[in-house]
């Protein structure tokens, strides 16, 4: 009998190893993708060297770098990723003690009511078990926990790229909006000019009343631009402030040029790179791992499970001798109406769901990145001509302004020329916002610092 049940358990154990073979060889996290040799927009962006940890340190701004230190300290969305990797740690230790025996321990008391106190019967009992992992179902529910702790460490960290790039894009549009302000006012400075001109020229009786009601309507527009843009500040700045974990009442950003913004050049490296350097993809792979274990596990309970015990029990009073036990016990479902299928046959359509999700997401990095170069590109020749068209628009309002106050222009190609000045202005502040996001975007896209 006993002959029996050793061949028994070796035809079960290497029945399981070879399972657990074919498991390892049928669950690769091969995305079966095959990566370019190079982005196709590479050439055109200007190398430097490898990008610091802190990649928006080429910003070159102490501002920027202070914003994004306090965001990265009291930020709560980053704060609430932090206790989501708390918890898969924990997970991976409850998974860990399945490795560990169980021990536990007993008292128990009783008396003879009709006796009174003097009968009383005292026991205790302390008692080990430990399940033999065979077949892997506990090193699977192990492998799936730390997986998931990978994916839990690798989505906080895009999380924080996310806080990072969201701080560097808020930040430049908070400045970008300052600018306009700026602009817009210079532009009201402008069309009071003109005004006290035309009403000059009016009370002359050198012109209508028409270049009067003309102007006065260009003036009223500037001025209500104005409040439109400080309303935008408002909501840009206070954004931030969230961001940062402040109360937004009261905060106010740093001062600072956008116009003055250094603007990095970033190497984008290997597109092989991405899968070691993007935290998403990173964490995607690792969700590929977790089903990959899941599998495992779904395929493990189709084979028995085997638990030793050993217990010492004591009567406490009377004197008796400590009473030892050993125990073991082997349980194997024989029937249980296609749950065990169910789980297996589940577990590998989310594992294809996961890869299939891998897949796509390698993809759109991919995209991110040749997009981003080709906007860094594209934006760096736009804003050249949006500076020569802020300063032709600019001499053009300057000879219009003359010729109108020498009598020689009419009020209209003068108006025309002072929106054309503010168009280009405001164009050209836009261009410059452009630019830096098109550089956060490639920072972002590569996964940032490496």
């Amino acid at each position: 009998m006993i002959r029996t049940l050793l061949i028994t358990a070796s035809v079960l154990t290497l029945t399981g190893c070879a399972s657990l073979n074919l498991i390892e060889r049928e669950t690769s996290t091969d995305a079966g993708l095959a990566m370019p040799d190079g982005y196709d927009y590479a050439s055109q962006v200007a190398a430097l060297s490898a990008p610091e940890q802190a990649w928006w340190q080429g910003f070159n701004s102490a501002d920027l770098d202070a914003l994004i230190t306090e965001a990265l300290a009291a930020n709560n969305t980053l704060a609430q990723g932090l206790a989501n990797v708390d918890a898969s740690r924990a997970s991976l230790r409850t998974a860990n003690a399945a490795f560990l025996p169980q021990a536990s321990g007993s008292l128990s008391s009783s008396s003879n009511t009709s006796a009174g106190l003097d009968d009383v019967d005292a026991s205790a009992r302390l008692s080990a078990s430990y399940q033999l992992d065979l077949f892997g179902a506990n090193a699977a529910g192990r492998n799936a926990a730390l997986a998931n702790l990978d994916a839990a460490i690798f989505a906080q960290r895009a999380l924080e790229l996310t806080v990072q790039s969201d701080v560097a894009a808020g930040w430049f549009n908070l400045l970008s909006a300052r600018e306009q302000l700026a602009v817009a006012r210079r532009n009201l400075e402008i069309s009071e000019r003109i005004f006290e001109i035309v009403q000059f020229r009016y009370e002359a009786g050198v012109i209508s009343g028409f270049d009067v009601s003309s102007q006065s309507a260009q003036l009223a527009n500037a001025r209500a631009r104005i409040p439109q843009l400080e309303s935008q500040i408002t909501s840009q700045e206070t954004a931030l402030g969230i961001l940062l974990g402040r109360v937004p009442q009261g905060y106010t950003a740093p001062q600072a040029d956008i116009l003055s913004i250094a603007l990095p050049a970033a190497e984008p490296g290997l597109p092989s790179d991405l899968l070691l350097r993007r935290p998403d993809l990173m964490q995607s792979e690792a969700s590929l791992r977790a089903a990959n274990a899941n599998i495992d596990a779904a395929r493990a309970a189709f084979f028995p499970s085997i638990d030793l015990g050993a217990g010492l029990s004591s009567a406490l009073t009377g004197g008796t001798d400590l009473i030892g036990s050993l125990s073991a016990s082997l349980a194997q479902t024989i029937f249980s109406g296609g749950r065990l299928d169910a789980q297996l046959e589940g577990a590998q359509a989310r594992r294809e769901g996961q890869l299939a999700g891998y897949r796509q997401s390698i993809l759109s990095a991919l995209r991110d990145v040749d997009v981003s170069l080709k906007a860094i590109d594209a934006n760096e020749v736009r804003e050249d001509q949006l500076l020569i068209a802020r300063d032709a628009a600019e001499d053009a309002l300057r000879a219009a302004e003359i010729q109108y106050q020498a009598g020689t222009g009419d009020l209209t190609s003068l108006l025309n020329a002072q929106q054309n000045y503010f168009d280009a202005a405001n164009s050209y502040v836009l261009g410059r916002l452009d630019r830096l996001t098109a550089a956060i975007n490639l920072y972002v896209a590569v996964g940032g610092g490496y």
